[in-house]
């Protein structure tokens, strides 16, 4: 009687079995080969190790290693046919390949290293000597909003007087309201936005911003669902510099990733002087 191949390998690997996953004494001897590549052990290590029973686990293997050389075949005679033009896809890989390398090298580097704490007198010395690099490219508008539902009933007198004329007792007393009453709110008074942001949140069609723009001006505006109240408190326009609180996120991150740079390249400089001194690296002169 013929046992097909199929029982003579997972005999095989059985036999080699503990706990369910094959050994091989020699780690150094191939399991498998597709031309000139090998699949050792220790590539198969883990797999079919949550198998319910052996013969599970030993399928398993079987099916990887029917992949692997499956695979390793199939690209064989990819490379061995492509024209000569696309052959340029190994070297492609390779610097994929070696670019992702030292990018995550670095990114870890970075994630150890790096100091992403920046205090506001960085902030502020790098925008006054960077002043010309922070001209508004678009009109923004400093503001406060509440944002009510028109069938909320209540008096706005307080309301009107928080608002407008803002300190400490009115701060927290417009926070309180907001907190119950509003749908959204912001009431700080250093919240600076640009038209799309404005747009996303208020009518503007209701709104005369060329009025806004040279008095500062409380507003209510309804529309069908819902009572906007804005009190204005500055405008900037297109090519002015924008005011700090404005580009303070955007400093703060321009300062970190200088940071990253200056690392990065004193890091590159390390290895590079490092490897001079172990002779890891030599240039030969050309011969003519």
């Amino acid at each position: 009687m013929k046992f097909p191949f199929d029982c003579f390998f997972l005999i095989a690997l059985l036999c080699s079995c503990n706990n369910y996953h094959p050994a091989i004494k020699d780690e150094k001897t191939p399991i498998a080969r597709a031309f000139d590549k090998y699949l050792y052990q220790s590539d198969i290590e883990g797999i079919g190790k949550d198998a319910a029973t052996p013969l599970d686990s030993l399928q398993l293997v079987k099916n990887y290693i029917d992949s692997w050389i499956r695979h390793n075949l199939i690209v064989h005679y990819a490379e061995e046919n492509l024209p000569a033009d696309q052959r340029q896809l190994n070297d492609q890989l390779r610097d994929y390949k070696e670019s992702l390398e030292i990018y995550l090298y670095e990114k870890a580097l970075l994630q150890e290293k790096i100091d992403t704490s920046v205090n506001d007198s960085e902030v502020y010395s790098y925008f006054k000597n960077h002043l010309e690099t922070f001209q508004l490219k678009e009109d923004i508008v400093r503001m406060k909003y509440v944002i009510l539902r028109l069938t909320t009933v209540i008096s706005l007198d307080s309301v009107r007087i928080w608002i407008n004329h803002p300190n400490d007792f009115n701060f927290t007393k417009l926070r309180s309201f907001c907190k119950q009453y509003a749908i959204n709110y912001a009431i700080g008074d250093s919240e600076w936005y640009n038209m799309q942001e404005v747009a996303a949140l208020l009518p503007v069609e209701k709104i005369n911003f060329s009025f806004i723009k040279y008095n500062n001006k409380y507003i209510e505006v309804p529309d069908s669902q819902y009572a906007y109240l804005v009190k204005f408190g500055g405008y900037r326009t297109k090519g002015n510099i924008a005011p700090l609180s404005f580009v303070k996120e955007e400093i703060r991150n321009l300062i970190i990733n200088k940071r990253k740079l200056t690392l990065i390249s004193g890091i590159h400089k390390s290895i590079y002087e490092d490897a001079m001194q172990r002779n890891d690296f030599e240039i030969y002169a050309s011969k003519k």
